[in-house]
């Protein structure tokens, strides 16, 4: 394969049909497409394409979901700007309600939007349970920054991505009644501490999360794998069962005709 920009157009959309597959189907079919690029002397592309990973299940689901409803996963990127506009605004001292509502507007968004992607696992059999927090955190993310968002468009993900712990870097920004002087105050309150240790346990437990989840993603391929082997080594069990039956059955025939002609007068 060449490496002009129609082969490499080329290579980026098969890279993208990957990832649009059924997430059972995404491993082979990327060792396939690695080995044919090898075959045709792309040694480059088949050594891009088998650096591919799989996505874990949440980043799967999202993945299709983008391809499904592109238009919803647009809408998000486009309030994610509008709300960082909006929050700019707010710190500066101008007028907070545009930031109050493009708020609720992204929490009702992504709300929908966790429920799209856990009605794709369910249609899948992937199964939703402990998904929600990854799919609402990654599409948090999509909103609060702009190149998250942009990959969550791509339809590329391999892994969730980490929540912001404050919407475009504002430092816990809560817009109140009085203006930023009440703001300040706030935080400054026991329970804003309090809320700070909250946030640091949170995120502490989202990483044995993500750990135990790539575990489980890494014991699910080599049970798949075993179970792979085994039944391979059943089919061959029974060929060789056969195999030994046939055997069994000539001998007899054999022995049979043996006595048969021994039994003859001579």
């Amino acid at each position: 394969m060449s490496s002009s920009s129609g082969s490499s157009a080329d290579l980026d959309a098969r890279i993208d049909e990957l990832y649009g597959l059924p997430l059972g189907e995404f491993t082979p079919a990327r060792d396939a497409l690695s080995k044919e690029l090898r075959t045709a002397g792309d040694a480059g592309g088949a050594a891009t394409v088998k650096a591919l990973k799989k996505p874990v299940v949440s980043a799967w689901a999202l993945n299709r979901l983008a391809r499904e409803d592109p238009s919803a996963i647009g809408d998000l990127v486009e309030l994610g700007g509008r709300l960082r506009d909006a929050q700019r605004r707010a710190l500066s001292g101008g007028d907070a309600e545009p930031f109050r509502t493009a708020t609720e507007e992204r929490r009702a968004l992504v709300g929908r939007l966790v429920a799209s992607a856990e009605e794709i696992l369910a249609r899948e059999g992937l199964g939703t349970a402990g998904h929600a927090d990854d799919l609402r955190g990654t599409l948090e993310a999509a909103s609060a920054d702009e190149a998250a968002g942009e990959l969550v468009r791509s339809g590329r993900l391999t892994r969730p991505l980490r929540p912001p712990t404050a919407f475009g870097g504002g430092g816990g920004l809560k817009v109140l009644e009085g203006g930023r002087r009440a703001a300040s105050s706030a935080q400054a309150s026991p329970d804003s501490a309090e809320l700070t240790a909250l946030r640091r346990e949170l995120r502490a437990s989202e990483v044995r999360e993500r750990r135990a989840a790539e575990a489980v993603e890494r014991e699910r391929g080599r049970v798949e794998e075993l179970e792979r082997k085994r039944s391979d080594a059943r089919e061959r069990l029974r060929a060789a069962e056969a195999e030994v039956r046939g055997a069994s059955l000539e001998s007899k025939r054999l022995t049979s005709r043996i006595a048969k002609l021994s039994a003859k007068p001579r």
